[in-house]
């Protein structure tokens, strides 16, 4: 293992020089930094993929571990370190700190390891240790070990080495935003963190030493047998080519279920990294907050309950599963049972804080911890000050927050097994972080006011109907070859939507659905329930659910959330309960044998919702709707009677609209019926698009957009297409007065471009009938057709 210590130097900083604005006004202190190569040259297994069996196959890129000394031994440094690995254990930091209290003043609040999660570095004694699903083979072990003793003994060099650094400096901070981090979770909830908070140090001369940066992502875009940084490693590279002799330190925030999007390739890994370093470049030459105030560093270790412990019984059954991951997991614990050792009830969590003065606070939170948590901190804590950092000090688990937890999935309990925990957590496992990060908090961080979700980052597209291109944040444009492509651009046809419609994701506002049945009525051919759902805190939903009499032999059908048009009746039209008959579309597929779920828009109906006191937490009643339908799949999701994996969505006019708005941001509707519901922005009304900016709708569109068809960040050409290569059906009528046909089918043929590059274009279907704004017979029976093609 290379073993050279890269420890910055004065006369390696005279290369540049920055004009700091407010610098003679910044606190001096002592600050150091230094870097090592940890990269081996001897091969190893490395970790992060189970699927792997050999040791790697080569270097593409040295990964390091970098450390940051602020602080002088009167009145105790603090050192941060950073290290490219899919994550360093507890017992490692342990080992290091107690090195470390023999040579110098640092303490255990005072010492921090963030750990890069790049997985494609060599793997640790103690972390991922049923990643295999599968004994480590003897001849594999050796190297393992040495690397783990090598990496231990680099982290206590490169700590010490950066505390032998320490010169007088000055620290200075701000937060940016990098759009390539997308969650990955298969649920209606899919928050996503895009703050990118970056710490300079700067000496005398106003030269800058070292920049630290954080980004909730996995390392995942690259998944090669060789040795690499992933974009965390691309953009230290970045800065330290842009800085010639600052060292850059990278740390990852609360990303366990965000991954770089879309992902794969080497050139992405290196256009993820070179955007970061862009903007932690942009902040770091501006004018960035000081960091004036002393530095104080508390921690308090809790236990994390697990849920209840599997039975003997029951590990007897998980043994003999199919899945390698889960049987080898049992084993491991009947072997443990077999020779009377009891399993672990609680696990060890330590949560860290950093805070300088008033000026800004860091919490060091332990694990592959979810987005909630950093969203969560941000709206309890003022968000301006705050700086979450996850994989830290510790990488023993998936943490989930309680709403993954209840979820379920990969990160809610699965995961548990590849690092051999004996189940998942506990419920109450948010609310024990929460009250420790509250604990060592200082009061003065606590938010004054409710903070709302930040919009998204947003980039702008001048021609929306020009689909095949993708633009980079400086507005550079590269043609759309890939489904790779194809999906950054929706990633970004998203945001801009959020633009407009305001975030999504609120995850505050996230509660159990807490179904109520009111009534149930048989009919000949299907049973029609009354219930009510939670979609949010503090608000319910009446819909009706038709469930079919007979069923497939599976027991599961297919599903159809079902979107009535602006009428006072709300969802008893569509449920064949009043209206217009060529409107009872639910009431007609739940005799084809679906499930249906037709819930009530929020003002219409039973459904007396205020816009305006009620939906103050939403910048539209359209995203409330989206809101509300994603929660909607949700419930059908739980249903005995539901095929989960054929679930489609149908509407009239305004839900002709809002269902394909939903599905832009519901991956799991895998067919839309839209009936009257749309025509890109210019063609509605000649562009006179003041209809579509009431409260009910997007009222930003007249406050922030001016009514100007120019400026709305998104058109329906967009919306068609991000919803590709799931499939499309259209009603478009030829007399229709709201939606003109003109444009429906240029956006149609916009569209087409993409769902044939994605090989779908069977998915995409256009009918216009010589009627007005209606749902004629013929039409309706083609959409059942279509969807019984996709979904049965």
């Amino acid at each position: 293992m290379k073993a050279l210590v890269l420890a910055l130097s004065s006369f390696l900083l005279a290369f540049l020089i920055l004009p700091l604005a407010g610098f003679a006004a910044e606190t001096t202190r002592l600050v150091g930094a230094a870097a090592v190569d940890i990269t081996p040259d001897y091969p190893v297994r490395l970790s992060g993929y189970g699927s792997r069996r050999l040791p790697n196959t080569g270097v593409s890129q040295p990964i390091f571990a970098k450390a940051l000394a602020i602080g002088s031994d009167t009145e105790g440094p603090a050192v941060l370190v950073t290290v490219d690995n899919c994550g360093v254990p507890a017992w490692m930091r342990d080992e290091v700190l107690k090195r470390l209290a023999t040579q110098s003043k640092v303490t255990d609040e005072r010492f921090a390891i963030c750990s890069s999660h790049t997985h494609c570095a060599p793997m640790l004694i103690g972390i991922l240790p049923n990643i295999f699903s599968m004994d480590i083979p003897a001849e594999h072990l050796p190297a393992i070990k040495r690397y783990t003793r090598e990496l231990t003994d680099h982290i206590e060099k490169v700590a010490l080495a950066a505390l032998a650094d320490r010169k007088p400096a000055t620290l200075a901070w701000g937060v940016g935003k990098v759009g390539f981090a997308a969650n990955r979770r298969s649920f209606a909830l899919k928050p996503i963190d895009h703050d990118l908070p970056v710490l300079r140090a700067t000496d005398a001369e106003g030269k800058v030493r070292a920049i630290f940066t954080s980004y909730a992502c996995h390392c995942t875009t690259i998944g090669i047998d060789e040795i690499h940084g992933d974009w965390a490693g691309v953009a230290q590279e970045a800065l330290q080519r842009e800085f010639p002799g600052a060292i850059a330190l990278t740390a990852l925030g609360c990303g366990a279920d965000q991954n770089p999007t879309p992902r794969r390739t080497m050139e992405l890994v290196k256009q993820y990294g070179e955007d970061l370093g862009a903007e932690a470049k942009r902040l770091a030459q501006g004018e960035l907050k000081p960091v004036n105030g002393s530095l104080e560093c508390l921690a308090k270790q809790i236990q994390l309950a697990y849920d209840k412990l599997p039975t003997r019984t029951e590990w007897e059954t998980l043994a003999a599963s199919k899945t390698p991951s889960i049987a080898y997991h049992a084993k491991k614990n009947l072997a443990r049972l077999g020779r009377n050792e009891a399993l672990p009830t609680h696990l060890p969590y330590l949560v860290q804080r950093w805070s300088f003065g008033d000026d800004m606070a860091m919490v060091f939170l332990p694990g592959e911890i979810t987005v909630d948590y950093s969203l969560r901190i941000k709206r309890e804590f003022d968000r301006s000050r705050m700086w979450v950092n996850g994989y830290a000090n510790d990488v023993p688990c998936y943490v989930p927050s309680r709403r993954v937890l209840d979820e379920g999935g990969y990160e809610g309990a699965s995961a548990m097994t590849y690092y051999d925990r004996p189940t998942k957590f506990a419920p109450d496992v948010e609310e024990r972080i929460m009250s420790a990060v509250h604990e060592v908090m200082p009061k003065q961080f606590l938010s004054t006011t409710a903070q709302a979700e930040p919009l998204p980052s947003a980039i702008a597209y001048p021609d929306h109907s020009n689909l095949l291109v993708v633009r980079d944040a400086k507005g550079a444009e590269r043609p759309v070859k890939t489904p790779e492509d194809w999906a950054l651009r929706v990633a970004h046809i998203k945001a801009n939507m959020q633009q407009v419609m305001g975030p999504l994701h609120d995850t505050a506002r996230w509660a159990p659905l807490d179904v109520e049945i009111v009534s149930e009525e048989k009919t000949p051919k299907y049973l029609r329930r009354k219930i009510r759902y939670t979609p949010e805190v503090g608000d319910r939903v009446p819909a009706w659910l038709l469930i079919p009499n007979e069923l497939p032999a599976s027991g599961k059908a297919p599903a159809m959330l079902c979107l009535h048009q602006t009428t006072g009746i709300g969802k008893d039209e569509p449920a064949g309960l009043g209206g217009s008959k060529s409107l009872h579309y639910a009431h007609e597929l739940a005799e084809r044998g679906y499930v249906c779920l037709v819930p009530d828009y929020p003002s219409f109906g039973e459904y007396p919702y205020d816009l305006k006191k009620q939906g103050a937490n939403r910048l539209s009643g359209s995203m409330k709707a989206i809101w509300n339908n994603l929660r909607a799949v949700d419930l059908l999701e739980t249903l005995p009677q539901v095929n989960k994996d054929r679930i489609g969505v149908i509407g009239h006019s305004l839900g002709g609209h809002n269902s394909l708005f939903t599905a832009v941001f519901d991956e799991r509707l895998k067919a839309v019926v839209t009936s009257c519901g749309f025509t890109p922005f210019h063609d509605y009304y000649g562009g006179k698009v003041a209809g579509w900016t009431s409260d009910r709708y997007m009222p930003r569109i007249r406050e922030v957009y001016e009514n100007n068809a120019d400026k709305i960040p998104f058109d329906f050409y967009e919306v068609i297409a991000a919803i590709a290569p799931r499939g499309v059906f259209s009603n478009s009528p030829l007399k229709d007065g709201n939606f003109d046909i003109t444009g429906v089918r240029k956006a149609y043929a916009k569209a087409g471009e993409v769902f044939s590059l994605l090989k779908a274009e069977s998915n995409l279907k256009l009918v216009t009938p010589d009627a007005p704004h209606d749902f004629p017979e013929a039409e309706r029976k083609a959409a059942y057709e279509w969807l019984d093609g996709l979904l049965k």
